[in-house]
């Protein structure tokens, strides 16, 4: 067998011990050999191996369960495995049915001719390589893709705050000088307070809310048109810059409790502090606004196995909805929620994690609740991973036009 398999083992189960025996002995140098005489066995083992297993082999009439019983609890906990049973002559039928429905990559019959059984375990073994090798280009066409639409919208949003900085500001200048003076020029004009002072109260309290909402978002515009710009530092301690933001956003806060979690020896990273700090703030302003009064605020950090830094921010605020998940970065999307907001923080958040070479995605917890999953790497990558984005999408075509898709049972 080709050496590529051998990261990937074989489990057989069988509750004939000569058979386990005998089939470890013929085929351990094909593959590493995983071996269970029964069902419970075999499902305690590919539980803690599936990652490194690429087939399973079943028999079919075992004590307690039957392969096939076995083989689709097998596919619940992991169904790219590739799912052989083995079985008598007269339980063809069974087989076939199981085959059929997409259960069993193939099927076997006893006795098995050890030649035989070979070659079928190979194209099985290359079958499922090829498919992992299929499933792994098209992770990483979908994150080229991903990074080449961040880069068309970081450049989009770069032009957009400009422009209207630039159109805007002046006009909210005027507004706002005329809403300074306004209480005086009342005073002076009337002489006494308004007859309506609660509509005059009310009515100034909301222009003033409205042009605050304003510059807010032309000040986040204007931070992603600058967020390119990086003024880059060695030996940035990620936690600490979070933990600092916390403190200035929630300050005495004692009804929001914040949570850290730092489970590893989390390296230094470079970068620009000062854009760091202003996205973690923002996560803490976004946060703190979906919980209200009182809540909880979990900071997870970790490394990737790619050797980034992997930072999950988690709070138990109101929920946003699934279909909103994949919006929340769009600077102009209306949240059901919070419909008097935009996402020009979050769109922030995006541009930063954008312009020192990370992810960053909104999910949603195994318990429900509100995540912000980030991944940054050590050191910020120059212009040329949008040319790396679009080789990856090359090689993914090339792959698709040899390899004409896959068919795979799941």
């Amino acid at each position: 067998m080709d050496k590529k398999f051998s990261d990937f083992g074989i489990l057989y189960v069988d509750d004939e011990e000569k058979s386990l025996k005998y089939f470890e002995a013929i085929f351990e140098d094909v593959a590493p050999i995983y071996t269970a005489s029964s069902p419970e066995g075999g499902y305690e083992i590919f539980t803690e191996h599936h990652e490194k297993i690429g087939l399973v082999l079943s028999d079919k009439k075992m004590p307690n369960e039957s392969g096939l019983t076995f083989l689709q609890r097998v596919r619940e906990v992991n169904p790219n495995p590739l799912r052989i049973l083995v079985t008598a002559y007269a339980d063809l039928d069974v087989a076939v049915d199981a085959l059929n429905s997409g259960l069993l990559y193939s099927y076997l019959s006893k006795p098995w001719d050890p030649d035989d059984l070979e070659h079928r375990m190979i194209k099985a073994m290359k079958h499922f390589c090829l498919s992992r090798e299929r499933d792994q280009l098209m992770s990483e066409k979908a994150e080229a893709f991903d990074q080449l639409v961040m880069a068309d919208k970081a450049s989009s949003i770069g032009i957009l705050s400009t422009g209207l900085n630039h159109h805007l500001r002046n006009a909210l200048t005027v507004m706002r000088t005329f809403y300074d003076m306004l209480p005086f020029q009342l005073q002076e004009e009337l002489g006494s307070e308004p007859k309506d002072s609660s509509f005059w109260n009310d009515y100034y309290g909301e222009v003033g809310s409205q042009i605050d909402r304003m510059t807010s978002m032309l000040t986040n515009l204007a931070e992603g048109a600058r967020a390119s710009i990086l003024k880059v530092e060695e030996g940035i301690d990620l936690p600490a810059v979070f933990k600092k933001a916390s403190d200035l956003v929630l300050g005495q806060d004692t009804g929001v409790e914040v949570e850290y979690q730092v489970n590893e020896l989390i390296p230094n990273i470079s970068g620009d502090t000062q854009k760091l700090g202003q996205m973690a703030r923002l996560l803490f302003q976004e946060a703190k606004s979906s919980l209200g009064e009182e809540g909880n605020i979990e900071v997870r950090f970790s490394n990737t196995p790619a050797g980034d830094v992997q930072i999950v921010f988690v709070d138990n605020g109101q929920l946003i909805p699934d279909d909103e998940l994949k919006h929340l970065f769009d600077p102009f999307f209306v949240r059901s929620e919070r419909p008097e907001e935009l996402g020009t923080n979050m769109m922030a958040c995006y541009l930063t994690i954008y312009h020192h070479g990370g992810a960053i995605k909104a999910r949603r917890t195994r318990d429900g609740r509100n995540a912000i999953e980030i991944s940054l790497p050590l050191n910020p990558p120059g212009e040329e991973r949008v040319q790396r984005s679009r080789q990856v999408l090359n090689q993914f075509a090339e792959f698709d036009t040899v390899g004409g898709g896959i068919g795979l049972p799941s």
